[in-house]
């Protein structure tokens, strides 16, 4: 397997992930699972907890954004080049976040 495979079988293997993730909080924001409580108190603590689901939703979905972005660079032949400067992405970098868009020097 060439490092390009396993970088794409990395990046889909992490989509899945999020996906997965995703589609949990999604029907645990929306109680699909369990009823809403009926106590005031409970449901102020439902609601914190919710936001807090969002957050973490809205990361995951800015990382599938992400992921299948570099799987779109990697099929025009463009992974590993910063967006920004247009240098090459160091491979350390890469193997950290494989979804990176810029160089360190550009995302500092």
């Amino acid at each position: 397997m060439t490092s390009m495979q396993t970088t794409i079988n990395q990046l889909q293997t992490l989509r899945d992930e999020l996906t997965h993730r995703i589609d949990a909080i999604e029907k645990d924001v929306h109680h699909k699972n369990e009823p809403v409580e009926k106590d005031f108190a409970e449901q102020a603590t439902q609601s914190e907890n919710d936001d807090v689901l969002h957050a973490i939703d809205d990361e995951a979905q800015l990382t599938v954004q992400l992921i299948d972005a570099a799987l779109t660079r990697i099929n025009d032949g463009k992974y590993g080049i910063c967006v920004s400067c247009g240098a090459e992405i160091p491979k350390a970098r890469l193997k950290a976040i494989p979804y990176a868009t810029t160089c360190i020097d550009c995302a500092e």
